[in-house]
C-alpha cells in the first residue's frame, strides 16, 4: 500500500517547468471520466492532451498561478477570479489551435461549467493532477493544504468541480461543500460532476 508523505516540498511553477508540468497533467488527465467523454478515442485523446496541456500551462501562468511538488508528480492550477475565463478570446483560440475537431467538446464542457460557476471573488482550482503512479500518497492533499492555509489567513473562498466520487470525497475532507447545483451530468450522456465551495476556515492545522 502507498505510504503517505509527512512532508512535501511545494514549488511555484514557472515557464521553465512547462515540459515536466505538462507531462504530469497529460498522464493525470488521460483516464478521467470527463476526458473520456471529451475524446472517446484514447489514441486521439493522448495526442490532443499533449498539445493542450503545454498551452494550458502558458495560459494558466499568465491568468493565475501553478504549484507543483518538488519532483513534479503533482500539479495544481489556480485562478483568482470572479469570472471563469479572464481572457475568453485567447482561450477560444487555444482550443482551436490545440484540440482541433474536439474543440467543440471542450466548449460543451466549458459552457456547462460556466453555467454553474459562482459569482463573487474566490480562488478557482481549475486543475489538480497527480501522476498515476504517485496517487494515494497524499501529494494532492499537500498541494491543496498549501494554498488553503494562505486562503484561510486572507479570508478567501475557494471553488472546485470534482470529476469523480474519490475527488469529491477528498475535497469534502478538506472543507469543501457541495453547491446547490451539485451534482450535474455533462450533456450527451456525460459523467457526473460535483461543484464544491470552500469557505475560509479559522484555527485549522495543516498536515501534509
Amino acid at each position: 500500500m502507498p505510504q503517505l508523505h509527512t512532508s512535501v516540498m511545494i514549488r511555484y511553477a514557472t515557464y521553465t517547468d512547462t515540459p515536466q508540468v505538462a507531462k504530469t497533467l497529460v498522464e493525470a488527465f488521460l483516464d478521467t471520466p470527463e476526458s473520456s467523454w471529451l475524446i472517446p478515442d484514447p489514441v486521439a485523446r493522448r495526442r490532443v492532451y499533449q498539445r493542450f496541456c503545454p498551452a494550458l500551462i502558458d495560459y494558466g501562468l499568465r491568468q493565475g498561478s501553478i504549484y507543483r511538488t518538488e519532483d513534479y508528480s503533482a500539479v495544481a492550477v489556480w485562478r483568482p477570479c470572479s469570472l471563469i475565463l479572464p481572457n475568453p478570446v485567447e482561450y477560444e483560440q487555444l482550443l482551436d489551435d490545440t484540440c482541433g475537431e474536439y474543440a467543440y467538446r471542450f466548449r460543451l464542457l466549458d459552457n456547462a461549467l460556466a453555467e454553474r460557476h459562482p459569482v463573487g471573488e474566490h480562488h478557482y482550482l481549475a486543475y489538480l493532477g497527480v501522476a498515476p503512479d504517485r496517487q494515494g500518497y497524499g501529494l494532492g492533499t499537500a498541494l491543496l493544504n498549501h494554498r488553503h492555509a494562505i486562503f484561510d489567513t486572507a479570508g478567501s473562498a475557494a471553488y472546485v468541480v470534482a470529476s469523480s466520487p474519490g475527488a469529491r470525497d477528498l475535497y469534502a475532507r478538506l472543507g469543501y461543500r457541495l453547491t446547490a447545483t451539485a451534482p450535474f451530468h455533462l450533456p450527451d450522456g456525460g459523467p457526473l460532476l460535483w461543484p464544491m465551495w470552500r469557505q475560509p476556515q479559522l484555527a485549522r492545522r495543516y498536515l501534509n
